[in-house]
């Protein structure tokens, strides 16, 4: 029979944490987990009593010391006697200043080499509660070789992670003539049940958070493993005050408006954004296109509306294209006037978070942008809302310089399979000047994300059942955002759609610039990726990857090899061998040709070249009719489970 909920020992473990969140609570929780503490005293240095005969730690117990190495306030006993602990309290003492009142003897676990560990379990702003496992020690900040996984990843996951690790082969199966410091099935098992209890925990107290608990070193000594130290750090959890965008309304705003509204395009400067935007609306857009400016007047011929209130319909989509000041004002304006009726918002004006001075006006709009509820508002500092579905309703809402840039040429409606979801708006400026035949279908820029961002642009992506692709760049993910990222990604893989995500702010300067551009804290970048790559999205780091990514995406779909092995038809030498590099990095193996594959090769490749070899080198003296049926015999072979083509374009077979 299995177990209910009501009698695992996460559920148990939870409970007492949440009855005691302190470290001592901490402690029998995860004794009730079945973790297994070195037995300790705790004495006054001055009088410390009978003592403990086997060997000990000593370490002082005043937890505002949280990393004891650091100061020496943690070392082994040479002869465990009162002199000892008298000597040790005091040495530590001149290190920080305060009296040490009390130290805990603790029993003195020997650990084989390579049996130091790291288990914590930390609170990520973004992502939420986060698992981490790998090397432990004192050197465990610099070395970085940890895992990472959210709660309620199962056992048997947790198990291919654990593997994927430096020391797994160390830990799991035994290194020369060393045993095996623990049991993977068991240890996997073993953390899935600490995930559960976290997640049962923030269930049980919604009104707190786990920051941190660690435990470093986590002993693995080849029987059980041992925690060692502990420290824990628990918070009062902030009050989450967002309103999530509703997204079919968002959709449709995008490809089924009837009417788009722009408010503030200047009457008398024809280079003013606003204007900029509502002219390419009145050419582009097949539906109402209307204009506001409380002086009046025309723009192109066509009469300027002086106030909300003159329009003759909600619109589906209204563009604020006015300073920072009045944008809060106007918005709150637009509720009053349409309140549910109006479609999409997109707030141009930048000078918010991103500028030193921006507070005061970024508090009130954060506040008018809660009072619009789930009307779906895009920015502020956004750029375009873009959709190419090839219904009369597309809105094509930007002001780039077409004439300075490759205007898109688009795929017919049915090929546009990609959708884009921006954190910036110049990035979607330089994707479709650097991809311009890609068949975009729609594309968002959240900017500063008051209200809709990413993790709304990827679950948006999963509801429409034209796109198969989606490719996001973002600087930085605001709290709880993590979460609902790797949400909507599983959501988007589930029904195989490809989700591609190369992220900005990866390093210190580059999350400075990020909080200057788009006002996101970048995060962590390893808990990004692995958290990400865990649910199904190809992360990517440079410009070139991002780009090739998408593209390969857009055009195979979710068809990925199924194994290893890998068939190389090169044009020229140089990029066999440097192709050949590449694929050794990256795991791949090269078999080469089966007899009866190279058999087929022969009549196109004769005695020049070598019909038995992978890379296949035909090179530019190869006949044009050769290229076509060598690639087909290999990809007939059942060795081959994927094939790449690197080709000479001045060669015969070009």
């Amino acid at each position: 029979m299995s177990q209910s909920i009501l009698e695992t020992p996460a559920l148990k473990a939870a409970t007492i944490l949440a009855r005691e969140p302190d470290l001592a609570g901490a402690r029998r929780a995860l004794e009730a987990l079945g973790l297994r503490f070195p037995s300790s005293l705790e004495v006054d240095p001055r009088d410390p009593g009978e003592l403990p005969r086997h060997p000990i730690f000593l370490k002082v117990s005043d937890p505002v010391i949280p990393h004891k190495t650091e100061v020496g306030a943690v070392r082994p006993a040479l002869r465990g006697d009162a002199e000892e602990l008298l000597a040790f309290a005091q040495e530590v003492e001149e290190r920080i200043g305060l009296e040490v009142r009390r130290i805990t003897l603790d029993e003195r676990i020997t650990i084989p080499e390579g049996g130091e560990a790291l288990l914590a379990l930390v609170f990520d702003e973004a992502f939420g509660p986060v698992v981490v496992f790998g090397e432990g020690g004192r050197l465990t900040e610099l070395r970085r070789s940890v895992a990472r996984w959210q709660p309620g990843t199962p056992a048997s996951r947790i198990a291919e992670i654990l593997n994927g690790l430096p020391l797994a082969r160390a830990w799991f199966s035994g290194y020369r003539s060393a045993a095996p410091l623990a049991d993977l099935e068991s240890l996997s098992a073993w953390l899935e049940s600490f995930g559960e209890m976290a997640r049962e925990f923030h269930r049980l107290r919604p009104d707190l958070v786990i920051r941190d608990l660690e435990i470093n070193p986590l002993a693995l000594t080849g029987a059980e493993p041992v925690a060692l130290d502990l420290l824990l750090t628990v918070e009062p959890r902030a009050e989450e005050k967002s309103t999530r965008p509703d997204l079919a309304r968002l959709l449709k705003s995008m490809n089924q408006a009837r009417a788009v509204a722009v408010v503030g395009p200047s009457t008398t400067d024809p280079e003013n954004l606003g204007r900029v935007l509502y002219e390419r609306l009145l050419v582009d857009f097949q539906g109402e296109a209307w204009a506001i400016n409380p002086r009046g007047g025309e723009i192109a011929g066509r009469a300027v509306f002086r106030n909300l209130a003159e329009l003759p319909q909600a619109p589906d989509v209204m563009v604020l294209a006015l300073p920072a000041r009045l944008t809060a004002p106007t918005l709150r304006q637009a509720r009053e006037a349409f309140g549910s009726e109006l479609g999409t918002v997109l707030i141009l004006a930048s000078g918010f978070d991103e500028t030193s001075g921006g507070a005061a006006g970024a508090s009130d709009l954060r506040a008018a942008v809660r009072e619009m509820g789930s009307t779906p508002i895009l920015g502020p500092n956004t750029m375009a809302l873009y959709s190419n579905t090839g219904s009369p309703g597309d809105v094509q809402v930007d002001f780039l310089p077409k004439g300075r840039m490759q205007v898109p040429s688009f795929k017919s409606p049915s090929q546009n399979n990609t959708a884009l979801v921006l954190q910036s708006g110049a990035r979607f400026a330089s994707f479709l000047d650097r991809s311009p035949s890609l068949g975009f279908r729609w594309s968002i820029m959240v900017g500063n994300a008051y209200q809709t961002d990413a993790a709304d642009g990827v679950a948006m992506a999963a509801q429409d059942p034209g796109v198969s692709v989606v490719a996001v760049y973002l600087e930085g993910l605001t709290p709880g955002a993590g979460a609902r990222l790797t949400q909507a990604v599983r959501d988007c893989r589930r029904q195989g759609k490809v989700v591609v995500i190369q992220k900005g702010g990866r390093t210190e300067k580059g999350a400075a610039t990020a909080r200057s551009h788009t006002a996101s804290m970048s995060g962590s970048a390893e808990v990004f990726e692995a958290l990400l790559e865990e649910a199904g999205a190809l992360v990517v780091e440079s410009e070139a990857d991002f780009l090739d990514v998408v593209r390969l995406a857009s055009l195979l779909g979710d068809r990925r090899p199924q194994g290893p092995n890998l068939f190389l038809m090169n044009g020229a030498g140089y990029e066999g061998v440097l192709a050949s590099d590449e694929a050794v990095r990256q795991g791949l193996e090269m078999p080469p040709p089966p007899p009866e594959v190279s058999r087929e090769l022969k009549p196109y490749l004769g005695d020049i070249l070598d019909c038995t070899n992978n890379p296949a080198d035909v090179g530019p003296a190869t006949p044009d009719k050769a290229h076509g049926p060598v690639l087909d015999a290999a990809l007939s072979a059942s060795c081959y489970d994927a094939a790449v083509v690197a080709v000479m374009p001045y060669g015969n077979g070009m």
